[in-house]
């Protein structure tokens, strides 16, 4: 039977025909369409999104009209609506998986004049349509000798002299060109665009075959920066044709300081290898020595938990919809709630994902053709960035070396190196015999680095001892018992009088004290500056005081904040009472002097120990890392052994990094079995930084929520009622006694609900010591925001932003610090007490080379390297007297590579929250005001300087960035492709 009715083919159907005539290739969720025009290669269309340090967002051929365009087209429709249909964001996974794609000429600039290449770019049809815009037509074409690559014109000009430069338009055709105008998409105060007959102000202008028309661009700029302008020039030739060209026209004004912080060479990013299979031969290296005195017993083993290699495979194919897929399997897990019965299988999934795309990312500092040098038995290799944690290199930790002239070999013989030492850029590495005697000077290696595995593998078994210990009533509470541990009215003798003042601060230690949320843990919920460590150092000290039996382990995700802990609670408890276990991997030098007495460091050894259990036993109050309590659960201690856990900044660490200090070390309360212990106590912010952490899907299902904020936002005990919060579970710090209250009002309002409160203070208080400092913009408004139109730069392999622009900016002011001290109303400071805080890693570098080496009167001054300059999640839980902040970002072009790579101010709030309340008295923030009043809570912060008078610098005013106006031009503009 013939059928004579039309129907829509399957998508199935389209996709096996352009297989089977080669048109296109299937690779998981991925569709690769053959291009035939121009040679370009293999397409691709309805790929998942990605994540990673490769090349990724650049563009793909466009499929060519002619046989198979419609099947390819109709395959195009399936593909979509089938991703629209499911309803979700399409998820992002690690880029390495995907073939990296070398053919990306041309792509539309950012306001750096840079291309934008590595990690998400400038999106496929802006690209294009920008090599459309300024590709010469129909003989047409624009030149200047200030050209550069890719349609930008850039020059310098000196700020306060007027520059012109000639732009000349040439018809190389056959036919005359008529030029109807030339202006800019936007009007820029700095430039004027002049010619003699007018074509700048609208007058047509009949252009000759042969001929050349100047057009004259003047700058003038008060103001050292980046200024920007896209010159369109509209033509029609006849019969009645229209076409335009475009071009960018860039000004850059800048101090000696800044061409000397310039780019050191070209940005080069980025590529993920695509290493053919190898064979490897591995020698094993030298180990650091270890201590003889590892006591400490290890009777809950530690597994691997190796990922199964078929859910990187599940992560290489992308989004599956088949039922039985294991992506939809992953999925499910992944989009259940956490609950009791899935904590375990969750957090497991969870950490694979974390580990899987830290394998991606760890690639990006491998190093070819790199040299060491010999120290006695060891070899130094210099690792830019390892002082920063890029890459993480700690003692005990371990890389591979290869000989680089033997790269092509197979079998590749590769070197393990374990670190015995970490020192400042240089670490020294352990190797075989068989490499110290092939070592000769200036011999070339490759480098590969590897991350630790151990803190993964101790939050692994921490999951799953929770539920094995029976921690639901812990991590999932539901009801108290309300059994106090006092039989009468608790009477504390406060060990810090101050706060007797603090009516909430004394409220959360005496529930603390008295043990009436337990089973379920209480919460100190403190904003910026409220006095939660001092609150829970309290409370510490206060169990220790009124129970004999006490036993206690007080956490902290970090060293500094461990630290902290101990040197509070030794000014009232005695060094005897006290331990504080370090990390084998941790630099003694890094010790503070006033601690080292109650560590586990070993003189006679030179090396940490780690005692035994009944050692342990001598100690009242145990203090580690959230990560070194992990030595502790291993070893075993009675069920009840420690009556309370403490754990300070808990919104900073991942949950599974929480349950390390409690699974097998703290035993839930149970009025029969433990009815005077099961104490645990979170304090931290979760509108502070929470864990920083490499998989955007991981981060996406609940792995960057801290068990601090999971509590918080999804248990009824500590939710939020008309009458507060249930002082039983948790108490909110309200009184702030870090800032003044100018700095405190935007986070305040923008994050805490209005209900922060600076506490009152005099003239003489250390908070109101620059109101009267006569470079305010406005006397007794101690903030001070500087706008600046710099310019995003990057530089070698290096994918992070810096601004030179505001560099200047900066320098000026410290100078203005430090020089003018007790002078002009500012105070005597020393350099230690100021803090820079920038969220790039490369305007870091920058900074601190500007003031310890290229600036003159900085790098003389004495202590000037004790200012510290760092990311906003160094200064986090740290104060300074004075903070700088330097935004860097100029461009919003980059907004999306910020949110996918969790960089910069924009699109996250909490990095803004931290960096304002760090500031004690005075906050000079720099950036481009343009660019930043883009995110709804930098507006508000522009807004509240500008209203108090607070803005200094560019003129600020609310209009559309540049390269907005562009792409709104470009999205108008109907260009042949």
């Amino acid at each position: 039977m013939c059928r004579t009715d039309t129907k829509m083919p399957s998508f199935s159907c389209i996709l096996y025909a352009l297989r089977v005539t080669h048109q296109a290739q299937v690779h998981g969720e991925s569709v690769h369409f053959k291009k035939v025009r121009e040679g370009l290669g293999w397409g691709r269309a309805a790929a998942p999104a990605a994540l990673g340090t490769g090349s990724a967002g650049a563009p793909s051929p466009q499929p060519p009209a002619g046989p198979g365009h419609a099947l390819r087209a109709c395959a195009r429709r399936h593909a979509d609506a089938r991703c629209s249909s499911q309803g979700k964001k399409r998820l992002e996974v690690a880029d390495q998986y995907r073939r990296p794609r070398m053919n990306v000429k041309t792509s539309a600039p950012a306001a750096s004049g840079q291309q934008p290449s590595s990690g998400p770019q400038v999106p496929l049809s802006r690209a294009k349509k920008w090599a459309e815009f300024i590709r010469g037509k129909h003989g047409v074409e624009i030149v200047s000798e200030h050209d550069r690559a890719n349609g930008q014109i850039r020059f310098d000009v000196t700020r306060g002299q007027p520059r012109t430069v000639t732009v000349q338009v040439k018809n190389q055709g056959a036919e005359a060109v008529t030029l109807r105008r030339c202006q800019p998409l936007r009007r820029v105060r700095e430039f004027s665009f002049l010619d003699e007959q007018g074509a700048t102000q609208g007058q047509p202008l009949l252009l000759h075959p042969g001929g050349t028309y100047p057009i004259q661009v003047r700058c003038l700029t008060k103001y050292n920066g980046f200024f920007r302008a896209v010159v369109v020039f509209e033509f029609t030739k006849e019969p009645g044709e229209s076409f335009s060209i475009g071009r960018s026209v860039a000004a850059i004004a800048q101090s000696q300081l800044a061409k000397e912080l310039g780019p050191s060479s070209s940005f080069e990013p980025y590529q993920a290898n695509l290493q053919r299979p190898v064979t490897v031969i591995t020698e094993e290296g030298v180990p650091p020595s270890s201590s003889l005195k590892n006591e400490l017993e290890k009777e809950i083993p530690l597994s691997t938990y190796q990922y199964p290699k078929s859910l990187k495979e599940t992560i290489k194919l992308g989004p599956k919809t088949d039922p039985a897929s294991s992506w939809v399997k992953m999925q499910s897990l992944l989009e259940a709630p956490l609950q009791a019965g899935n904590y375990q299988q969750k957090f497991q999934l969870l950490l694979h994902l974390e580990e899987i795309q830290m394998e991606v990312d760890i690639r990006r500092y491998d190093m070819q053709e790199v040299t060491m040098v010999q120290d006695r038995e060891l070899l130094v290799l210099d690792v830019p960035g390892v002082a920063e944690n890029r890459p993480s290199v700690l003692r005990g930790d371990h890389l591979f070396v290869s000989l680089s002239s033997e790269r092509d070999s197979s079998p590749l013989i590769q070197y393990k190196g374990y670190v015995h030492d970490v020192e400042l850029e240089k670490v020294r590495l352990g190797f075989s015999s068989k490499l110290m005697k092939k070592f000769v000077n200036q011999l070339k290696f490759d480098v590969t680095f590897t991350f630790s595995r151990l803190p993964l593998q101790v939050q692994h078994r921490a999951a799953a001892l929770s539920m094995q210990h029976g921690l639901a009533s812990l991590l999932f509470p539901s009801a108290s018992c309300n059994k106090s541990l006092f039989t009468g009215t608790y009477q504390p003798r406060w060990f810090d009088c101050k706060l007797q003042a603090n009516e909430e601060q004394c409220r959360a230690v005496t529930h603390i004290v008295m043990g009436m949320s337990r089973p379920a843990p209480y919460l100190i919920f403190g904003p910026p500056g409220t006095g939660k460590t001092v609150t829970l150092v309290e409370a510490i000290k206060q169990v220790w005081a009124c129970f004999k039996d006490a036993r206690i382990l007080a956490c902290a995700p970090s060293n500094s904040a461990a630290d902290l802990l101990c040197q509070r609670l030794i000014t009232d408890i005695a060094p005897r009472y006290i331990y504080r276990i370090m990390a084998s991997s941790r630099s003694y030098r890094e010790v503070p002097a006033e601690i080292r007495p109650c560590c586990n460091w070993d003189d006679e050894q030179n090396c940490y120990v780690y005692p035994s259990k009944e050692f342990l036993g001598r100690y009242r109050i145990i203090i580690t890392t959230l990560v070194t309590a992990g030595r502790l659960a291993s070893a075993n201690f009675p069920p009840g052994y420690f009556s309370h856990v403490f754990i300070d900044e808990c919104g900073h660490a991942v949950e599974p990094e929480s349950v390390v200090a409690i699974a097998g070390l703290l035993t839930a309360m149970d009025q029969e079995t433990n009815p005077n212990g099961g104490q645990l106590v979170l304090a931290g912010d979760p509108q502070q930084l929470g864990p920083v952490l490499r998989s955007p899907l991981a981060t996406q299902h609940g792995l960057g929520t801290s068990l601090l904020e999971r509590l918080m936002l999804h248990n009824v005990l500590y939710e939020k009622s008309s009458d507060g919060y249930n002082p039983q579970f948790v108490t909110k710090l309200l009184w702030n006694y870090r800032s003044h209250e100018a700095i405190l009002r935007i986070p305040n309002e923008l994050f805490y609900d209005s209900e922060l409160k600076a506490c009152e203070g005099d003239e003489f208080d250390i908070r109101n010591f620059y109101c009267a400092w006569e470079e305010l913009p406005k006397k007794g408004f101690p903030i001070i925001f500087h706008g600046v139109c710099g310019e995003d730069q990057r530089e070698a392999k290096s994918p992070s932003f810096f601004n030179t622009a505001e560099i200047e900016i900066l320098v000026q002011y410290l100078k203005k610090l430090l020089q003018s001290q007790g002078k002009r109303g500012c105070p005597t400071i020393s350099p230690k007490e100021i803090g820079i805080i920038s969220p790039y890693r490369k305007q870091v570098e920058k900074i601190q080379k500007a003031i310890t080496v290229h600036d003159a009167v900085l790098k003389a001054l004495p202590d000037i390297r004790k200012l510290k300059v760092g990311s906003v999640e160094e200064f986090q839980g740290q104060e300074r007297r004075v903070i700088l902040i330097s935004t860097v970002r100029s461009c919003s072009e980059y907004f999306q590579l910020d949110q996918t790579f969790k960089l910069g101010f924009l699109k996250n709030p909490k990095r803004l929250n931290v960096a304002i309340t760090r500031a004690k008295a005075l906050l000079i923030v720099v950036g481009n005001p343009a660019v930043l009043s883009k995110d709804p809570h930098w507006h508000r912060f522009l807004r509240y300087c500008k209203e108090e008078g607070g803005y200094t610098g560019y003129p600020y005013e609310e209009e559309t960035p540049e390269e907005d106006s562009l792409a709104a031009h470009l999205n108008s503009l109907h260009l042949s492709t």
